[in-house]
Formats: C-alpha cells, sequence, structure tokens
C-alpha cells in the first residue's frame, strides 16, 4: 500500500500516463462505455466524441491511438460508446439524435466536476462534431476540436451510407447489389434499412435533417467564441483513411503529423485557458 502511494505522489510530478479505465456510465435508461485515459497531473481534459455508429469499428484503432497519444502529453482523456451502439447498452433502434447529444452533456458535466480544475477540449469527428459543435454553442467546453465536420447530421448519415454501400458492391452480385441511392429511397418511403449489423428508421433518418452544426461555426477553420477558441480541420488526401472504411483496416498508416500539429494546437489552448490555478491536484 504505502508502496502504491509512492508511486502515485511520484506521478504527480512527472505527468505519468497511468493504467486506462474502462467502465460504465450512467444515463437515462442506459449505460455508455468508457475509456479514461488518465495521468497522474493533467494539463487539459479532452472528450472524445466519435462517429455515427457504422463508422465506430473502422475508426477505432485510430481513435484508441490518438487517445493514447493525447494522454503521454498529459491530457485526461474520455472516449466512449452513445447508447445503443458498440459496447453501450441500449436499443439502437430507438435511440434518437438527442438521446446521443445528451450522452454528450451528460459526460461533460461529469468532467467539469473533476480535479484538478484545468481546461475541457470537446473534440468530435463527423457526427461527433455535430454534437461537439452544438454543445460547445451552448457554452460549454474551453475549446472545440472538430475533424471533418458536417454541415448537419443527415449529411454524415448520408456520406456513412455511401461509403457502405460502396463497400458492399464488393462482396454483393450485379444481381443484389443496391446503390445509396437506393437504401435512401427506403428511408425516405418510410421503411427501415440495416447498415453494418445497426437499424436504421425513417424517423432518425428525417430528424439527421434538423441536427445541424451551429451557424457560427460552419464553413470555418478557425474562430473565437467568446475567448473560447475552436478549430476545424477536413481530412484531404494524406488523411483519407480515417474517412475510408476499406482503408482503416491497414493499421500501419502514419498519423504522426496529424498527431503532432493538433497536440501543438492544444498545447497553445491550454496554455490560453489554464484552468483554476487554485484546484487541488489530489
Amino acid at each position: 500500500m504505502m508502496g502504491e502511494v509512492r508511486r502515485m505522489r511520484e506521478a504527480a510530478t512527472t505527468g505519468e500516463v497511468l493504467e486506462e479505465q474502462a467502465g460504465y456510465f450512467s444515463v437515462p435508461g442506459a449505460h455508455l462505455y468508457t475509456v479514461l485515459h488518465p495521468v497522474a497531473h493533467p494539463v487539459a481534459r479532452v472528450l472524445m466524441i466519435g462517429p455515427f455508429a457504422p463508422e465506430r469499428q473502422f475508426s477505432y484503432h485510430h481513435w484508441a491511438r490518438w487517445a493514447r497519444y493525447l494522454a503521454r502529453k498529459r491530457c485526461e482523456v474520455v472516449r466512449f460508446d452513445y447508447r445503443g451502439i458498440g459496447e453501450s447498452t441500449g436499443s439502437f433502434e430507438e435511440m434518437s439524435l438527442d438521446n446521443w447529444s445528451e450522452d454528450v452533456h451528460l459526460l461533460v458535466d461529469w468532467l467539469v466536476k473533476r480535479s484538478p480544475r484545468v481546461p475541457l477540449l470537446l473534440h468530435g469527428v463527423e457526427l461527433g462534431a455535430v454534437l461537439a459543435g452544438r454543445v460547445f454553442a451552448s457554452g460549454r467546453g474551453d475549446a472545440l476540436l472538430m475533424w471533418s465536420p458536417p454541415e448537419n447530421a443527415n449529411h454524415a448519415l448520408r456520406t456513412s451510407l455511401r461509403r457502405w454501400a460502396a463497400v458492399e458492391q464488393f462482396y454483393e452480385s450485379p444481381e443484389t447489389r443496391r446503390s445509396a441511392s437506393e437504401f435512401i429511397r427506403e428511408l425516405e418511403s418510410g421503411n427501415p434499412i440495416e447498415v453494418q449489423g445497426y437499424h436504421w428508421s425513417s424517423r432518425l433518418w428525417e430528424e439527421s435533417f434538423h441536427v445541424e452544426l451551429p451557424g457560427e461555426l460552419r464553413g470555418k477553420a478557425s474562430c473565437d467564441l467568446g475567448g473560447r477558441p475552436m478549430k476545424a480541420m477536413t481530412f484531404g488526401k494524406n488523411a483519407e483513411a480515417l474517412a475510408l472504411p476499406f482503408k482503416r483496416y491497414e493499421e500501419g498508416q502514419d498519423f504522426s503529423d496529424l498527431y503532432s500539429s493538433t497536440s501543438e494546437w492544444i498545447s497553445k489552448v491550454v496554455s490560453l485557458r489554464p484552468g483554476d490555478p487554485n484546484a487541488s491536484t489530489n
């Protein structure tokens, strides 16, 4: 016991990365699967808000690696699965974008109460960028980082559907192949479709048109909302593997430049917003 206490004291002065903590976070009617990447003496916290359901399995490897990279830079990170997705509980068919937005709000509530008090960065990719942007525009979080933010949730769903339909062409015979436009017509006719094991309802499709990225964030590479910085990045050719499922399986891809440049921006944000200097570090 004394050895563990000594190790924790030493970690508090070195910024040591501690053991990852997987668990479940209670939300109305379900539990979110979360992974906390703690550090002994954080300079910031990052809530990672991931892409839509079918994209999870393809982005997981790089998403987890990025969280670990940030932890080594003394950022305490939380990543999670939305309700009804991945390892979280709940029925996907019963969920809505309001539910997933509430997941983000509840995790923010939890993170801002953690000690020590340090800047909180909201970081979303694709659909997660829309949800992060909406929470940020409501006044939550100290900074916002968006990767490939669409104008609204429907654009994210539509892009995900097109990617999946394109990959499916490799496995279906010409007689059974269906294009993305055919699946969209099914949804617009009120019929559900199945994508990567998830049953999309026409209700979800209709709702997605009304969940938009706030206007003050749309189309901007960077801006400042009341002293709170925002950065948006749209992946080009060199980072397209984060957006193309059939390439995401190539685990040997090198994203060190992306990680490094983004980490540098986060470091600047942290230096501008130091949090509460009087907060306890215990």
